[in-house]
């Protein structure tokens, strides 16, 4: 099951490397890469609607390291996406005040979320059960993300975990646009 999983994760990431190559702007690299995602994350949901996890291990594994790569990603292409959209396109300093406005709602977020984020990145699996089994989940709290409308495709904490990897994604992003060198939250170097 794994390697079934992390060869469909594999494919979209190799096929996401190509987009420069395909698309000429970032915009179009941006849709492309965003629909490649899409595309994949709704591929591995059916997968999920046939698939029985033998045992809670398999279930954590899923939901806390194999979905969020998937979302984190859609999350992080519509982060992008956004930003493009409202980008000012004139004044430099304007352009360099929506930077710094994102950079600190980036932050905030991470604030916001400080003590799950700190959970996650100590590698703590002390909670992971209460967190990534769907058992566990609250059926009146709906998730808030367009791509978790299943609910036997979400867990309580995986769209949050998967918002936090976007964001350090993102931050990388940012700091990149304003031509500053990463810092304070690891991040992949994005492509876009």
């Amino acid at each position: 099951m794994k390697e079934q999983f992390l060869a469909l994760y594999q494919n979209m990431i190799t096929e996401m490397e190509q987009c420069s190559q395909r698309f000429t702007t970032e915009k179009e690299q941006i849709e492309f890469c965003f629909q490649t995602c899409e595309r994949n994350w709704f591929q591995l949901q059916q997968c999920l609607t046939q698939l029985q996890f033998s045992n809670d291990t398999e279930e954590i594994w899923f939901f806390k390291v194999l979905k969020p790569r998937f979302t984190a990603l859609l999350e992080y292409y519509t982060l992008v996406y956004k930003a493009h959209l409202f980008l000012p396109d004139t004044d430099p300093a304007e352009v360099n005040n929506f930077w710094q406005k994102e950079l600190r709602f980036a932050e905030k977020f991470f604030h916001d979320n400080s003590s799950f984020y700190q959970y996650y990145k100590s590698g703590d699996t002390e909670l992971d059960e209460l967190y990534f089994v769907r058992a566990n989940n609250d059926p009146t709290q709906p998730s808030h993300r367009s791509y978790n409308i299943n609910p036997q495709a979400t867990t309580t904490h995986d769209p949050l975990l998967a918002a936090l990897i976007a964001r350090e994604r993102y931050v990388h992003y940012v700091r990149e646009k304003m031509g500053r060198p990463p810092e304070g939250h690891p991040a992949e170097s994005p492509n876009p």
